[in-house]
C-alpha cells in the first residue's frame, strides 16, 4: 500500500483498516493506546450493525425476486451517486464511532441502598442512598476526577490529585478520607483524615481532620468539628447537626422511598439528631416527635405533616 493512499485522509485510513487492508498491529503503531482501544470498540459496533442489517438484506432479496420478471427501466448510476454513498458510509462510520467509544462509568444507588465501589487506583467510594458518581476510566490514572450527585464517603489512595466535582463546588485531595454531601442547595464536606481543599463560588477552604464545611442555600460558610471517625450513615443511621428540617425530610424520603408533604409546617425549623435506616416508624418518631410535629399516612408511602 502506498503511503500517500494510507494517509490521504482519516476516512480512507479507517475504511482500509475496517476492510482488512491495514492490520491491527499497523493500526496500533500509528495511533495512541486510547485511540486504539476506541477503534476496536468501533469495529465491534460495525459488526453489530451488519448483523442487524442482515434481515433487511433478506427482505430486499425477496422483493427483488418477485420483481425479476417485470420490465424495469435501467439507468446508469452517475458517479456523484457513488460519492453520496461513500459520504453516507463515512457518516455512519463516525456515528458508530461516537456511540461505541464512550468511556464514562456511572454508579448509582436506589432508595435505602448503599454501595461500595473500588476505583481503578485502589481508592474506595461508599455511596449513600439515591446518589450517583460518574468518571472516565480511560484517563483515570492521569486525571483522577469524578462527578458526584448526592452523598458519598471517600477513602482515597495517595497519588495524583483526586477531585470530586459537584453542582455546589469541588473537593480536591491527594490521599485522605472524607465525606461529601451535595444535593440541590445543600453542600457539606467533612474531613476525617489527611487534608481536604474545598472550592465553592471561587473561594478555597482547607479542612484538616475533624473539620467540616457546610453551606446551605447559598448562605455564608458554616464550619464546625466532629468527634466521629466516619459518617454514621455507613453504619445505618443518618445524623444531623443544626440542619433545617427540610433536608432531613429529603434524607428520609431517599432512605425509605416515601413522599412527605410538609406544606403545613415550617420546613426551616432546625433539627439536631438522627434516625435509623431499618425502621420507618422509629425514624418518624425520632425526627418529628422531638419537634412536636404530627404525621399521618393517608396513602401508601405518602405522609402528611402538621402541627
Amino acid at each position: 500500500m502506498e503511503k500517500q493512499n494510507s494517509n490521504s485522509n482519516d476516512e480512507t485510513f479507517l475504511a482500509n483498516w475496517l476492510e482488512g487492508k491495514i492490520s491491527d498491529a499497523e493500526l496500533k503503531n500509528r495511533i495512541s493506546e486510547a485511540d486504539y482501544s476506541s477503534y476496536l470498540k468501533m469495529r465491534k459496533g460495525f459488526e453489530v450493525s451488519n448483523q442487524l442489517n442482515a434481515s433487511i438484506k433478506d427482505s430486499f432479496n425477496k422483493i427483488k425476486d418477485k420483481t425479476a420478471n417485470k420490465k424495469t427501466t435501467v439507468r446508469k448510476l452517475h458517479p456523484i451517486s457513488w460519492s453520496i454513498g461513500v459520504a453516507a458510509s463515512i457518516i455512519l462510520l463516525f456515528g458508530l464511532f461516537s456511540i461505541f467509544t464512550t468511556d464514562l462509568i456511572t454508579h448509582k444507588t436506589n432508595f435505602g441502598e448503599t454501595k461500595t465501589i473500588s476505583l481503578l487506583d485502589g481508592s474506595e467510594v461508599i455511596l449513600n442512598s439515591k446518589s450517583t458518581i460518574t468518571f472516565n476510566e480511560v484517563d483515570w490514572k492521569e486525571n483522577r476526577q469524578l462527578t458526584l450527585d448526592g452523598e458519598a464517603y471517600f477513602k482515597v489512595e495517595k497519588g495524583s490529585t483526586f477531585t470530586v466535582n459537584t453542582n455546589n463546588g469541588s473537593v480536591v485531595v491527594l490521599g485522605t478520607q472524607f465525606n461529601v454531601n451535595s444535593k440541590d442547595d445543600f453542600f457539606d464536606v467533612v474531613c476525617y483524615e489527611g487534608k481536604v481543599s474545598v472550592n465553592s463560588n471561587s473561594l478555597d477552604y482547607i479542612l484538616l481532620p475533624t473539620n467540616s464545611f457546610r453551606k446551605i442555600n447559598e448562605s455564608s460558610l458554616e464550619s464546625s468539628t466532629t468527634q466521629l471517625s466516619k459518617p454514621t450513615w455507613i453504619d445505618g443511621e443518618s445524623t444531623f447537626k443544626s440542619v433545617p428540617i427540610k433536608y432531613v425530610i429529603t434524607a428520609l424520603e431517599d432512605q425509605y422511598n416515601i413522599k412527605i408533604d410538609s406544606e403545613l409546617i415550617n420546613d426551616s425549623t432546625i433539627f439536631s439528631g438522627s434516625f435509623p435506616h431499618e425502621n420507618l416508624n422509629i425514624a418518624l418518631i425520632t425526627v418529628f416527635d422531638a419537634l412536636k410535629i404530627r404525621y399521618n399516612q393517608k396513602e401508601k408511602r405518602k405522609i402528611k405533616l402538621r402541627y
